[in-house]
């Protein structure tokens, strides 16, 4: 029963329409290949196809389905890599995120967060589900909405109807601003790169940005890390557990 759990929340994300936000046919074609392949065991054809569609494709699904390719050829860091960009498109997917706690199950580096609340995750979902786009075509109906409730406050003769407008278009006008500011989060949500995945087998993290510097701990590939800051060819990283040093830059990928 255990396997059958497994392998029904590893099965691809098929649902074409969302597969990308600007999609080629080059991109359906290899994402088609590539979920052929990978329903017939091919995991390393369904890969070269999944990547060949990424190159002109982004999305929850693309990069759900390579992170399940890499999962199945054992490629861990890989993995949880797209994983992790895949979080940027549905934060609350609870099969992304069960695929992506059996991923970080098989790294060394167990560093213990804190539980998110059920408000938490919620909240999570409802900012960032949507994204830019979504809610920016909500702003755009708030404010035709609005535009007709005002219209109908200044051309409408009857009482009723002109209060109805009034206090209708103010809220609307409310809903509107507060859409377009939750298109600007989902959007800095979703295009800001502030954390990574080491890729690395060892990294010595360093108190201070050179070589030279006192050894604070070590990190193997896999791990999860926040990007506070750069200089020149260092990074400045936080774990979860709150621990900070300092990595070269080519021993991680950002997400």
């Amino acid at each position: 029963m255990k396997k059958e759990i497994i392998y029904i929340i590893f099965a691809l994300f098929i649902t074409y329409p969302s597969v990308v936000s600007g999609e080629s046919q080059l991109a359906k074609n290899a994402f088609a290949e590539g979920t052929n392949h990978y329903k017939e065991g091919n995991y390393e054809e369904a890969l070269e196809d999944f990547l060949e569609a990424e190159k002109t494709a982004e999305g929850f699904a693309i990069n759900f389905n390579i992170g399940n390719t890499y999962f199945k050829l054992n490629q861990i860091p890989e993995s949880i890599l797209h994983y992790e960009r895949a979080l940027k498109y549905q934060p609350a997917n609870e099969d992304l995120l069960y695929n992506l706690r059996l991923a970080n199950d098989r790294i060394v580096d167990k560093i213990e967060t804190l539980p998110r609340s059920k408000l938490n995750r919620w909240w999570r979902e409802f900012r960032y589900g949507m994204g830019p786009d979504g809610w920016g075509y909500i702003a755009l109906a708030w404010s035709l909405v609005s535009a007709f409730l005002l219209f109908v406050f200044f051309y409408s003769r009857r009482r009723g109807l002109k209060r109805l407008g009034f206090y209708g278009g103010i809220i609307g006008l409310i809903l509107m601003v507060l859409s377009t500011t939750l298109a600007k989060s989902a959007d800095a949500f979703r295009n800001t790169h502030n954390s990574g995945v080491v890729f690395t087998d060892k990294v010595d993290v360093k108190g201070e940005p050179r070589e030279e510097s006192t050894l604070v701990f070590v990190l193997h590939a896999g791990t999860k890390v926040t990007l506070v800051q750069q200089v020149e060819d260092w990074y400045e990283v936080e774990l979860a557990s709150g621990n900070r040093g300092w990595m070269k830059a080519d021993d991680l990928e950002e997400i």
